[in-house]
């Protein structure tokens, strides 16, 4: 508890405190960027993107080696990651625009063909000169152990540039959520910001990579909206929760990681997030479990006594 202690209260070193400072920036930037994901119903092509990054870490990464450069540099492994997670994105909109695939179904092929084609690919860089020590397989779940002081900055940068431009386009993509037929009327380009919301969702799991990993981090995009999604409905509101409740698991998952023995950070702060969600699952005074048993408590002793029964709309 001691150790724990010092890292809440910022006391545990330099680099300690600069990866602390990018987990919770990251946390931020996932709830808010995540909250409009979730209304647009948009939470499963999250986790398709965080998948089809792997191909993209272990394409650049021979790519690299090919021509004779190193493949270890994080920001060519970032930038692989994005450029094919930008192509699984746009592979998305066009089989469910050209096509009659539903977009669950065209996300979950997109999902399913890029993980194996990174995993294809993560065993031939693994066994080519160097890969063994590039730390690929450290993207996969995270290893903030590995991460140096530039690398935190950088993650802390795109989850600034991922935050900014959620909240310069939130208007726009709240309205595009909530009634697609109003935007396109009122000349709102549908298309360009679903598109952009796919690009923030990619800028973020590009963030993540090395604190939580690409397989982990959509755990990051969905478990905080959700579970403000529980205590407020309107949308700025819910986004602020959102953010906040990404930027505590993403604080306290590193801390925790940091102090407990062989504790993954990734893992601790996906387990962080979920045990916020199942917090605000049971105790949300309007949606959560304790209050629906209560109201069906209530309404049930109502009937009995032959009293009129009126359910306000929760």
């Amino acid at each position: 508890m001691d150790g724990l202690c010092e890292v809440l209260t910022l006391r545990g070193g330099f680099n300690t405190n600069v990866v602390l400072a990018g987990a919770t920036l990251l946390g931020l930037a996932a709830g808010v960027v995540g909250t409009f994901a979730m209304l647009r119903e948009r939470s499963l092509v999250a986790d398709a993107l965080s998948h089809a990054a792997l191909p993209g870490v272990a394409g650049a990464f021979l790519a690299a080696s090919a021509f004779g450069f190193t493949g270890r540099s994080l920001p060519l492994l970032l930038l692989g990651a994005l450029t094919s997670g930008l192509l699984a994105a746009g592979a998305i909109e066009a089989l469910t625009r050209r096509t009659r695939l539903a977009a669950d179904a065209a996300t979950a092929v997109v999902l399913a063909s890029s993980f194996g084609l990174g995993t294809v690919l993560l065993g031939l860089a693994q066994r080519a000169e160097g890969g063994g020590q590039a730390g690929l397989a450290g993207l996969v779940f995270g290893r903030t152990a590995g991460m140096l002081t530039r690398d935190a900055y950088l993650m802390g940068a795109l989850a600034i540039v991922a935050l900014a431009a959620a909240a310069a386009l939130g208007r726009a993509f709240s309205v595009v959520a909530f009634n697609e037929r109003f935007a396109r009327t009122t000349g709102l380009p549908v298309r360009a910001l679903d598109t952009a919301l796919a690009a923030l969702v990619a800028l973020v799991t590009l963030a993540g990579l090395q604190a939580v990993g690409m397989l982990l981090v959509v755990a990051l995009l969905v478990a905080p909206p959700a579970a403000a999604r529980l205590w407020v409905t309107e949308v700025r509101t819910l986004a602020s929760v959102a953010g906040a409740l990404g930027a505590v698991s993403g604080f306290v998952g590193v801390a925790l990681s940091a102090t407990l023995p062989n504790a993954p950070a990734g893992a601790v702060i996906v387990l962080v997030a979920s045990a916020l969600f199942a917090a605000s699952l049971v105790l949300s005074p309007t949606r959560g479990l304790v209050a629906v048993a209560r109201r069906r408590r209530v309404l049930a002793q109502a009937a009995r006594a032959g009293q009129p029964v009126v359910e306000a709309a929760p």
